[in-house]
């Protein structure tokens, strides 16, 4: 087994577990930019995770063509190459240390997801508080007496502050 192409992998998958923890830092920082409603913060939270997610292409790039030199030494498809089948091709020391980095990235990377649906959940609800508020102004009845010099009801008339909902 080609040991400088593992030490590669293992080096890619450390540099993609950082980026992973500098995206969940920018999730969890974007948590308290939702709650507070800080939409500038936003945006530019968002263009460094776009930065980031850049940048984990480029090192998913060098991983696969790893991966598919890897896979040429063990005579298996780079497609159904994992880290478990990789570690028993490996020594000991190499697959404790290959095992680390798949448990580390894992970890992070579930750290990630959580706090990704918390942020959805918290714009969601902000979203539907605008839309109810947007409700509520946009059905507002006019000021008028229901009711006509005959005794008879009339339609109540809706006062509008917006003239088109989106």
């Amino acid at each position: 087994m080609n040991s400088q192409k593992i030490n590669e992998l293992m080096d890619i998958l450390e540099r993609e577990a950082k980026i992973y923890e500098d995206i969940l830092k920018l999730s969890q920082d974007k948590t308290d930019i939702i709650i507070k409603g800080k939409v500038k913060e936003l945006e530019n939270i968002t263009k460094l995770e776009q930065s980031l997610i850049l940048d984990m292409g480029r090192l998913e790039d060098l991983r696969e063509k790893t991966v598919r030199d890897l896979s040429t030494d063990i005579d298996s498809k780079s497609s159904q190459l994992t880290v478990t089948e990789l570690i028993k091709h490996i020594d000991k020391n190499q697959a404790d240390r290959l095992e680390g980095y798949k448990t580390n990235l894992l970890g992070i990377i579930e750290e990630v997801k959580k706090v990704n649906d918390l942020n959805s959940k918290l714009i969601q609800n902000s979203i539907d508080y605008i839309n109810f508020s947007i409700n509520i102004l946009s059905s507002v009845p006019a000021a008028d007496n229901n009711y006509g010099n005959t005794g008879v009801t009339h339609e109540v008339k809706k006062k509008t502050y917006f003239d088109v909902k989106l």
